[in-house]
């Protein structure tokens, strides 16, 4: 039976296209936060750890440097004359982060002020890592840097808190949220697919199994089910054919 083409939406926004029912395309929301409080947190912590580590470092230094004989101590003038300084505001500036993330986090988890301190972040990490660059150190310079691109995918990724992770299920097969290591299952692979009470089950072939909670949909599971089991059966056709 052919239906004709129609486009409904819910109140979350969630699109059934229908053009037949062998060409349906079905997302399906799920009740998972994008991101969670705590990734947010982590990253946060993992940036002030290091501006700890390095802030001990520079202090470190500066006081070897400052005890060295003083013609020894000028070949190492920069860390004489900025060391302190760089090593005490580096480790000011960590404490007062420290005490926003660990007393403020439920005001850090607001979008604008975590995209605020994200961004200090970024600015830092920047200036550290061209800071070091210049001078030569390589090693910390390129931490820095990868911090920096993890802060970058990290503002953006946060950008989309609001957006659901989705599952979509079509003729071609089964695209997993991209927080599942899986990116794409396609109808081969599969054994059976069952919607119920919320959770959408997956089996594989190889046994292996996929649940995931799902929210509000605008399709009935009668219907789901009756496209999954036929395309389930046309894979498995095939499968036998290539076997024979």
């Amino acid at each position: 039976m052919i239906l004709p083409l129609q486009r409904l939406h819910n109140n979350e926004g969630i699109t059934l296209k229908l053009t037949g029912i062998n060409s349906m395309i079905f997302e399906l929301p799920l009740t998972e936060e994008r991101v969670k409080p705590h990734q947010v947190t982590a990253l946060h912590l993992f940036v002030v750890f290091t501006m700890f580590i390095t802030a001990a470092v520079l202090l470190v230094s500066y006081y070897a440097v400052s005890h060295m004989p003083e013609d020894k101590a000028l070949s190492h003038r920069t860390v004489l004359y900025y060391g302190l300084a760089a090593g005490m505001g580096m480790m000011l500036i960590s404490i007062v982060m420290l005490v926003i993330i660990l007393v403020k986090n439920k005001w850090l988890q607001k979008p604008l002020n975590n995209l605020i301190l994200r961004c200090v972040e970024l600015l830092l990490m920047l200036v550290f890592a061209g800071f070091a660059l210049a001078y030569g150190i390589t090693v910390p310079g390129i931490v820095f840097l990868v911090l920096a691109g993890a802060i970058v995918f990290a503002i953006n990724w946060e950008r989309k808190i609001g957006t659901p992770l989705t599952i979509v299920v079509n003729k071609e097969g089964i695209r997993p949220p991209v927080s599942t290591r899986k990116r794409f299952i396609e109808w081969p692979e599969v054994e059976h697919v069952l919607l119920r009470f919320g959770t959408l089950t997956v089996n594989c072939t190889d046994n292996r199994l996929y649940q995931w909670n799902i929210g509000t949909t605008d399709f009935e599971p009668e219907v789901f089910e009756v496209f999954c089991i036929r395309q389930v059966d046309k894979a498995r056709e095939q499968r036998d054919k290539n076997d024979w």
